[in-house]
């Protein structure tokens, strides 16, 4: 965040991410600096699995969980990596950042899934598969007759704690 600058209220700020042609921004999450620190380059022979995770969910009701340390630090104004291959006729429904460090994959996140047929699915993070960059992912929620995911929603560890104790 040191690169970041303060502007002024008419500025325009900086580039965040630069985009290719058809590309959109889909979402954008906040990873606190005590949660990891990512290393400048990624080794592509040792695989590190541990927390923190995004969990990638698409509309064709695909999901995956891929490791942070999957993704290089950069600077402001790059193109950056793809961290998921969508169908396409497919696009992007959310992204989330999920796990602690401390966690040791016990974490009791949850996602809650909403399709446009109305159809509601609640899924615990941990039951999701991690993957890499370059995997399909895997099926979260059928969609034969429920067209596609509307909205994806991710509830704490502490928010399911609040539910329960209710």
């Amino acid at each position: 965040m040191q690169q970041l600058r303060p502007h002024g209220r008419t500025t325009r700020g900086m580039g965040a991410m630069r985009l290719k042609e058809d590309d959109k921004m889909a979402a954008m999450d906040i990873i606190p600096s005590t949660t990891h620190t990512m290393p400048g380059k990624t080794v592509s022979r040792v695989r590190d699995l541990s927390p923190p995770w995004l969990l990638f969910i698409a509309e064709n009701g695909y999901g995956k969980r891929v490791p942070l340390n999957a993704f290089r630090q950069s600077s402001f104004n790059r193109v950056g990596l793809r961290g998921y291959k969508l169908p396409e006729d497919c696009r992007l429904a959310a992204v989330f950042v999920v796990g602690e460090p401390t966690d040791d994959d016990a974490s009791e996140e949850q996602v809650v899934l909403v399709s446009h047929g109305g159809t509601v699915n609640r899924i615990k993070v941990k039951d999701i598969s991690i993957q890499g960059r370059a995997a399909k992912g895997v099926i979260l929620m059928r969609l034969e007759h429920a067209g596609k995911i509307q909205s994806a929603s991710l509830i704490s560890a502490t928010a399911t704690e609040e539910i329960l104790e209710d």
